[in-house]
Formats: structure tokens, sequence, C-alpha cells
């Protein structure tokens, strides 16, 4: 099928980067969408992948106690965005504009990330009790996954083609590299105040709410091709990576709680936990980076292959790392993770948005799946401590991690056998 493809999709999809009219004057600024992006990243980046230093930092948890947290943040997120479709359909009979439910949600977040400092001074207390971190988690993955199908409705309204390759390559580019930097940012704090962490972040968020007195009242319409049609390769690569989304924050999932452990083995510095940690999503960051310039991926079955490779491999030679391999190939190993991520998500975000309606509930579909796949994430987890028993806490772990790759090995294998399924099905439709 590959072979039959080549040629006709790239034709087209040249066609349609040429496009003249492929951005509607009402379009969402470009400038302060990103502005908007980076500054809520740096919040996500926090809580949703590097939250489980702080617990280890302040409340001392392990991987199990890492692994329960996530199931609940990351099941908290898949709640929101699912919801988010309805809700706002209901909302339609208010006539409460979409910008003042996305200024509302930042200001309910922004409340949450000040609960613990707030509770630590009222105790009296340096370190709040863990309730109020279980309270800003929670929080947090509802509210976010409402918000960020929204912020994917403005950003795609009004754009195709070109257009919505280069907004989707910035959009990428801004999240990735919030994510990074923060945490960067949280290393200095993680020994002596972790908390604090999340304090600084409300006033970042709060400050995001600036940036949307340039947002239209309601997110864009979306365009239509105004070219030619998609080639039919689409709707198969659209399977493909819907399928390899999940998968890759399945393996982020169950990787983010166990770093603080795989970290902690070296002997490293508390400081130095998220820097290395760093590592995959800075990865990220240069494949979307490469790729928002590079449109020739567009229709190429390549890609697919090539992330589903990075991220197993990755993530195997994360999770088994030898304390004698040293951190360098601790680095690597999650460097190659993070370019299979990349890739999964840049496939899975752009064909969704052309072939899906790019509308609320096209990214509440698109946000679901990563939530899905992160919640199985700790899932697998807690399955491997629970199967390695005792094993689980010892010098080598060798157990545990022949648990946790045989696990992951079975997930990948069925996502694999879904996509053969799902493309050979009779009748297969783009939008369906």
């Amino acid at each position: 099928m590959a072979n039959q493809n080549q040629s006709n999709p790239m034709n087209l999809d040249s066609a349609r980067l040429k496009s003249a009219r492929s951005t509607t004057p009402n379009a969402t600024p470009m400038g302060p969408m990103l502005v908007f992006v980076g500054l809520n990243s740096l919040g996500t980046g926090a809580v949703q992948t590097g939250v489980f230093f702080l617990l280890d930092a302040a409340y001392r948890f392990g991987p199990r106690d890492n692994f329960v947290f996530g199931l609940f943040l990351y099941a908290s997120y898949i709640a929101g965005a699912l919801s988010v479709g309805p809700v706002m359909r209901r909302r339609r009979g208010t006539r409460v504009p979409m910008r003042r439910v996305v200024a509302l949600l930042i200001a309910i977040q922004t409340a949450v990330f000040l609960v613990p400092q707030i509770t630590a001074w009222t105790l009296g207390v340096r370190t709040p009790p863990v309730w109020t971190v279980w309270l800003v988690g929670v929080t947090f993955g509802v509210l976010t996954g409402m918000m960020w199908p929204i912020t994917e409705s403005y950003l795609s309204g009004g754009r195709t083609g070109g257009a919505l390759s280069r907004a989707t390559g910035k959009f990428n580019i801004a999240w990735s590299a919030a994510v990074v930097a923060a945490f960067w940012l949280m290393a200095p704090l993680l020994a002596t105040r972790p908390i604090t962490v999340i304090t600084g972040f409300a006033f970042v968020q709060a400050s995001s709410l600036l940036c949307l007195r340039r947002f239209p009242a309601e997110p864009p319409q979306h365009l239509e091709a105004r070219t030619e049609p998609h080639p039919a390769s689409w709707s198969t690569l659209l399977v493909w990576f819907r399928g390899l989304l999940p998968v890759g924050y399945v393996l982020c999932g169950a990787i983010s709680p166990l770093l603080p452990s795989v970290i902690d083995r070296l002997g490293l510095p508390v400081a130095w936990m998220t820097p290395i940690a760093s590592a995959w999503v800075t990865s990220r960051v240069v494949v979307f980076f490469i790729f928002e310039r590079w449109g020739a991926w567009h229709g190429r079955f390549w890609m697919p292959w090539l992330a589903g490779f990075c991220l197993v491999g990755g993530f195997a030679g994360t999770v088994a790392m030898p304390v004698s391999a040293g951190v360098w190939a601790l680095v690597a190993a999650l460097a190659v993770f993070g370019v299979g991520h990349a890739l999964a998500y840049i496939g899975a975000l752009y064909y969704a948005m052309e072939l899906g309606d790019a509308e609320v509930d096209a990214g509440g579909v698109h946000e679901a799946l990563i939530g899905v796949g992160y919640a199985a994430g700790p899932i697998i987890g807690l399955a491997a401590l629970a199967a390695a028993g005792s094993a689980a806490q010892s010098d080598d772990g060798g157990a545990f991690d022949a648990w946790m790759l045989g696990l992951v090995g079975l997930v990948v294998g069925l996502a694999v056998l879904a996509g053969v399924v799902r493309t050979r099905r009779p009748g297969k439709t783009a939008r369906e």
C-alpha cells in the first residue's frame, strides 16, 4: 500500500502547501497563541511530568506511590478531555463566549496551585500536607483536559494546508520547549523547597490571561481544503498514528513515575534529577523544530515505523539501563525515546487536524487518547511491581524490569494488531 500511494500523496500535499488562501483573516494571531501555549505548558510540564520529582523530594514517594498518583492524575485528564465537547455544546445556549470559558479554567487552575503554599503558611509548616498536592494533580488534570482541546480549536480554526502545518509545528515547539524549561526551572528548588515550584507556576499561568485579549470570542470555523482532496493513504496514516499516540503516552506514563528512582540509582545530586530527565523532552523539541520546517514527511509511511522503533527502543534502554552504563547512556536512551514520542505526536495531531473536524470534539479525542495512554502507563507499572514482588525492591530490579518490558511489549503488540485490523476494514473513510 505504501508504494502505491507514495507519489500521489506527495503531489497532492505539495499542491496543498502552495495554497494561497490557507488562512482566514479571523484566525487566532500566532504571537499571542504561542505565548499563551508556552506559559500554560510550563505548569503542564511541572505537574504532568515533573510532579514525580517533587513528590520524591518532598514526601519520599517511591515508584509504587508515584504510579498511584500518576494513575489518578491521568485519569482525571481523560475525564476533562472527554467532557469538553458535551460541556461546550451546552454552553451554546448560555451565550457565554469560549474565550471566557478558557479564562475561567485558567483562573481556577491558578487558585488551586496556590492551595499547597497557603495551607503550609496557615499550619506554620514548611512542607504542606500531601493531600494538597493530590488536589492540585486531580483538579489540574480535569481542567487541562478541557483547556487543551479548546486551545487546539483556536489554533486550527481558520487555517488549512500549509498554514495549518506551520501553525501546528510552531504550537508543538512552543509547548515542548516550555516543558524543557519547566524541568530546568524546577531543579534549584527540588532539594530545599520543592512545593514552591507549584506556587511559582501559579503566577506564570495567571499571566497567560493577558494573551486571551487577542483571541477571538469563539474559535474560527475550520477550513476545508481549497485545492485537491486528501489522498486515501492519509486515512491509513491517521489510523496508525492514532494507535501510536496512546502507545507513546503509555510509555511516557510508565516511565515518568519511574525516572526519579532510575536516576537516583546513579547517585547524582537531587538538583541534577530534572536536568537529566529533560533529555527526552529536549530531543522532542529538536524533532518538532525540524519537522515544522520540513514538510516532506506528509504522506510517508516510514514515519510511523520510525516512531515505533524509537519509542520502544528508548523505553527499553531507559528502564533496563544498568548502573554501570553511566549517566550518558541513560541520556542517550531518553533522547531516542523523545524522538519517537515527537514523531508519534506530530503525525497524530497533523492528520487529525487535516482529516477531522479540527473543532473542540476533534481536539478532545486527541487529548483523550493522550490521557488514556498516560493512565495506562501507571497501571502497567503497578502490575509489574505486583508481579515482581519483593524482587522489585532489590538492587538490580531485574524481575521488575522484565515484567515491565514484557507488559509494554504486550501493549505494543495489541496496538499493532488493532492497526492492522482497522486499516484492512473495507469502506473505511477519513472521517470515520
